[in-house]
């Protein structure tokens, strides 16, 4: 993947994007719940070769959101949650893992 991706917050804190050489190449869109949830609505991503990396990074972006303004992530988009499957480091975030922890 090119190091030179620039990944920044969409307006009204409504997801994040990333940008290659002046050029969108993926979104993720967010919807605040709340003052402590985000719900992860979807993911575009325009580049399929590096369509894994990007999502990782895209999700990234919204955990590190979450983490600091201490929010829990729900996922419905499809990509963004087999992103959570892969990376246990993104449960401190996530939603239906702490709900399931709880219930053991």
């Amino acid at each position: 993947m090119p190091s030179d991706i620039v990944y920044q917050e969409l307006q009204n804190n409504t997801g994040f994007c990333a940008t290659y050489r002046g050029q969108q190449i993926g979104e993720i869109h967010i919807i605040p719940v709340g003052s402590d949830r985000l719900i992860i609505e979807s993911t575009r991503i325009e580049n399929q070769n590096i369509e894994t990396d990007l999502c990782y990074h895209l999700v990234k972006c919204v955990v590190e959101f979450a983490r600091k303004n201490r929010r829990k992530i729900l996922c419905l988009c499809p990509r963004a949650q087999s992103v959570f499957n892969r990376y246990p480091e993104f449960d401190d975030v996530r939603m239906i893992r702490v709900a399931i922890q709880k219930m053991r």
